[in-house]
């Protein structure tokens, strides 16, 4: 921190819809390039250990464990760098599935917001698949 500032970035990896394992590859080689560079929050996209157009995909167990394991792997990868990074994935609770941003640093999960206002028109329908936060 300098002067009461933190530097920040919003990071936007090359994605591949529902291939959680190449995600998050991508994800930890843009957190630990950040971390290299003196950011201290970085911010990646929703549903970025998925890829967001998965459509049904998001209700299929398949695909929801895959981001639990990507999201892991990053906090494993996390565990060394000095930097607090949100990263979006699904995430089943009780039975709801919600559009969740995972907030973690150095290997731990400090939380996590799911979001709560969703769209549901175009090719936005998130109301399909999900159920708002509160």
């Amino acid at each position: 921190m300098k002067d009461g500032f933190l530097k920040a970035a919003a990071l936007s990896p090359a994605l591949r819809v529902a291939d959680c394992v190449y995600n998050t590859q991508q994800i930890i080689a843009q957190l630990r390039e950040a971390a290299g560079r003196g950011v201290k929050l970085a911010v990646f996209p929703e549903f970025c250990l998925t890829g967001y157009t998965c459509g049904d995909l998001f209700l299929q167990r398949t695909l929801q464990q895959g981001a639990l394991t990507g999201l892991q792997s990053v906090l494993d990868a996390s565990k060394e760098l000095d930097v607090v990074a949100l990263v979006g994935l699904p995430l089943l609770v009780r039975g709801k599935l919600y559009n969740c941003a995972a907030v973690l640093c150095k290997g731990q999960l400090l939380g996590l917001v799911p979001k709560t206002y969703l769209p549901n028109y175009g090719e936005f329908y998130e109301k399909r698949q999900f159920t708002p936060g509160s």
